[in-house]
């Protein structure tokens, strides 16, 4: 169980680096005419893709897995286009990287607080 915890955080990791990649790509293209912003897909999908499709409980306290259709990890909504045909706002994109951000320095704070329970579990090296 704890490997697959593992496991998770660095697919998160991962993808949150993906999802970085493409709101720079999308920053970059502010000033192509017709340009789209690209998003990525919900991590929820990823994820089903990662682990067979299903996530599961194993206790009666566990959190139940939420609906894949409340999670998003981004706003894809395109409400305007400039003259130019170019449909990027920066603000979204600037709130974007700084969500991602977040989510990429909280991902990697539970990968290294299992990381540490593992080292104290294990004791110093002899």
């Amino acid at each position: 169980m704890t490997a697959d915890l593992l496991s998770i955080a660095a697919k998160r990791v991962y993808y949150l680096d993906q999802s970085q990649n493409i709101l720079a790509r999308n920053i970059a293209n502010i000033d192509t005419p017709g340009y789209t912003p690209q998003t990525a897909p919900p991590f929820s999908s990823t994820l089903a893709h990662a682990t067979a499709g299903t996530l599961v409980t194993t206790h009666t306290n566990d959190l139940q897995p939420a609906d894949s259709t409340t999670m998003t990890d981004s706003d894809a909504v395109v409400s305007e286009r400039a003259p130019d045909g170019n449909a990027v706002s920066l603000n979204q994109e600037l709130a974007a990287v700084a969500r991602t951000q977040i989510n990429q320095q909280y991902a990697v704070n539970i990968y290294k607080s299992y990381i540490g329970m593992f080292t104290t579990a294990l004791g110093p090296n002899p």
